[in-house]
């Protein structure tokens, strides 16, 4: 059987040139997924090296945090005792 016979030769051709539009569609479309996942590991990467940096600053806050509440208490101690003293 000839499937470019007559009655369908133009059926047939629309569907061919239908699906390499298709076909180039569904390679332009995955080219822009891979680029966008690209995109978003660059900024995943960048974001976890920003949490990293926020982290480091919040742990050297918190030390000196602590280190002011221990001289607040040391001072807090001289006044009583200076006080208690009078």
């Amino acid at each position: 059987m000839n499937y470019y016979s007559d009655p369908y030769r133009e059926v047939i051709t629309r569907l061919l040139n239908e699906n390499k539009y298709l076909k180039s569609e569904k390679v332009e479309e995955n080219e822009k997924l891979e680029n966008t996942i690209n995109i978003l590991h660059k900024k995943t990467e960048e974001l976890k090296e920003k949490n990293t940096i926020l982290e480091d600053e919040l742990k050297e806050v918190k030390s000196d945090n602590k280190l002011l509440s221990l001289q607040i208490e040391k001072f807090e101690k001289i006044k009583e005792t200076h006080y208690f003293s009078i």
